[in-house]
């Protein structure tokens, strides 16, 4: 039961990762928010990323300790959770680009 519950949750974390980068597409591309709208909503952007990273160790941990996963799939599962990292720090620059152009 706990193993399907952790899957599932690494199923949520990979569908919506896209979604966010399409809002953060979108976010860029608006002309009509203001400068304080805009950092909210990088800010709300990073840390869904970071919540997922935190959701993506946590059942990497889960599956190290608890569901005797084979040492390969633990690092491709490590992997993919640091696959989000560069997202994250992209969303950052991202935002520092948009201050430089609608900040204050």
């Amino acid at each position: 039961m706990s193993e399907d519950v952790a899957l599932n949750l690494l199923q949520l974390v990979a569908l919506t990762i896209p979604p966010i980068a399409v809002l953060i597409q979108m976010l860029r591309r608006s002309e009509n928010l203001g400068w304080r709208m805009r950092k909210w909503s990088f800010g709300l952007a990073i840390t869904s990323v970071v919540a997922f990273i935190g959701a993506g160790i946590s059942v990497l941990v889960y599956f190290i300790r608890y569901a005797n996963v084979p040492s390969l799939l633990g690092a491709g599962l490590g992997l993919a959770v640091l696959g989000l990292v560069p997202f994250a720090l992209f969303t950052g620059i991202l935002y520092q680009e948009h201050k430089e152009e609608f900040g204050p």
